[in-house]
C-alpha cells in the first residue's frame, strides 16, 4: 500500500512545500545544503510542527484542516539522523531494542550481523566508533519494522568497502521487509544502487522522478 504526503511549513527562512506519493522500495533525496531534504524527514516524523496531510499505508499521520497531528511515539517509523542519538546508558542490544521488546531475538541476532555489530551487542555507546555508532542506530530503525523508514546520510560514517556492503544489506531487507524508505544522501553510488525513485529538492521544493539522478548529484560536488 502506497503512502501519500502534502506537508507545508514555515521554518525560519525555509518554506518547505512538498507533494508526492511514497512507494514500498527506496525513494532516495538529493539536494544541495538548506534545500530542505532532512527538514523533511524531520516533518514526516513528526518532529517539526507541519501543515497539510500524511497517510501511511492506510493510517493517517497529519491533517492538519482537521487540527489532528499523530503523536511521534505512535507513528510507525524508523528514523536514522546524522547525530545517531543512542542512549549512553544502555548497552547495544538494548538500544536496538529499544521499544521493540518483543521482538524475536533470532531477528536481533541476524539483523546484527548482517550489519556487522554481532561484536558490540553488550558494549555502551561510548565505546563506539563513529561508523560503529551509525550501524547500531541503522539496526535500532530497521529492527522496530517500521511502515516507513527515514534516513539521513546512513553511510556517511563509513569506509568504502563497509559501505559497499551495507547497500547489498539495504536494499534486501528493505525488500525482505516491504517497507518504505525515505533516504537523503548526496552519494552517486547510493543513487545508482539504491533507488527506485529519485527526488531532487530545491529551496524547499520537491522535484520528484528525477532522471539521471547521477548527473545532478556530480553537479553538487
Amino acid at each position: 500500500m502506497s503512502s501519500s504526503i502534502h506537508i507545508s511549513a514555515q521554518l525560519g527562512s525555509l518554506s518547505l512545500l512538498v507533494e508526492s506519493s511514497i512507494s514500498v522500495g527506496i525513494t532516495l533525496i538529493s539536494g544541495e545544503n538548506g534545500a530542505g531534504k532532512s527538514t523533511l524527514l524531520r516533518c514526516l516524523a513528526g518532529l517539526e510542527m507541519a501543515g497539510g496531510q500524511i497517510h501511511v499505508t492506510g493510517q493517517v499521520w497529519l491533517d492538519s484542516s482537521a487540527g489532528f497531528s499523530l503523536p511521534v511515539e505512535q507513528r510507525n517509523v524508523g528514523c536514522l539522523w546524522t547525530d545517531t542519538a543512542l542512549l549512553p546508558w544502555l548497552s547495544v542490544e538494548r538500544n536496538i531494542k529499544l521499544g521493540s521488546e518483543d521482538s524475536d531475538h533470532g531477528d536481533l541476532m541476524k539483523l546484527a550481523e548482517l550489519l556487522e555489530i554481532s561484536p558490540l551487542m553488550q558494549r555502551k555507546p561510548h565505546m563506539l566508533s563513529t561508523g560503529e555508532a551509525q550501524r547500531v542506530a541503522l539496526a535500532r530503525a530497521i529492527f522496530k519494522r517500521p511502515a516507513l523508514l527515514l534516513l539521513d546520510e546512513p553511510f556517511s560514517a563509513q569506509a568504502p568497502a563497509i559501505r559497499q556492503r551495507l547497500r547489498v544489506v539495504l536494499k534486501a531487507v528493505v525488500e525482505e521487509l516491504k517497507i518504505a524508505v525515505v533516504m537523503v544522501s548526496h552519494d552517486v553510488e547510493d543513487a545508482k544502487l539504491l533507488a527506485d525513485s529519485h527526488w531532487h529538492m530545491r529551496e524547499g521544493r520537491l522535484l520528484a522522478e528525477v532522471k539521471p539522478i547521477s548527473e545532478l548529484l556530480r553537479a553538487e560536488e
